[in-house]
């Protein structure tokens, strides 16, 4: 099947729900994407969905394994569908493009906005103080913390670097998203950026962390 990859990421609608609810994008059940962007510094889109089919099909030394390609992730889906609402709503093209444009178009994006983020942070800050790192593992996959903050050399806090769209979720995936949070000791902090990825908050954000650290 030949699918033709949008270049504006649509992550919305009746899909984003039925994805959360069946975990179709769950670490577990496809790929720690973020982690891979991380390891692999993929250059491009077409990069990227090689190496998820690439991690799908062969033993990386990076210990990542994918459980299946953007299309099978997308066929998951378009199942779902049968499964939650006894009926085929969206086509399988369709459904293959919502998982694209999760994995490939809004990881990117996230992980350079991610990139930024720890930029501006430790310009502003003391950077004889504060360091600010990328979140891995079970800290990323798990916790749900994107950027660990170090004070002294010591964890003093987690930030999460979220669309503002994240606000207008569910419920239930704000609430997934907080009780992960609170798994940690430490405080976690959201860095909101709107969709010109201007930080909306990075002056509170630099306000807690400050306070944290006193």
């Amino acid at each position: 099947m030949n699918i033709i990859f949008s270049l504006m990421p649509y992550t919305g609608g009746p899909l984003n729900p039925l994805n959360g609810r069946m975990g179709i994008s769950a670490p577990e059940n496809s790929v720690p994407v973020m982690k891979l962007i991380r390891i692999h510094h993929p250059k491009s889109k077409e990069e990227l969905v090689e190496l998820i089919k690439w991690h799908s099909e062969n033993k990386c030394e990076c210990g990542i394994i994918s459980k299946g390609t953007i299309e099978q992730f997308g066929k998951n889906l378009y199942e779902a569908q049968k499964i939650e609402w006894g009926e085929y709503r969206y086509t399988l093209t369709e459904c293959i493009q919502w998982e694209y444009d999760l994995f490939v178009l809004q990881s990117l994006k996230g992980a350079l906005v991610e990139d930024r983020a720890i930029e501006m942070l430790s310009t502003q800050l003391d950077p004889t103080k504060y360091i600010f790192t990328p979140a891995d593992g079970y800290m990323d996959e798990e916790l749900r913390i994107d950027i660990i903050v170090k004070y002294n050399n010591n964890i003093i806090a987690g930030i999460q670097v979220k669309p503002l769209t994240f606000l207008m979720m569910r419920r239930e995936v704000i609430t997934y998203n907080t009780m992960a949070n609170q798994k940690w000791d430490k405080p976690v902090l959201y860095l909101y950026y709107d969709e010109d990825e201007k930080f909306e908050n990075i002056e509170e954000v630099k306000s807690r962390l400050m306070s944290i650290s006193i």
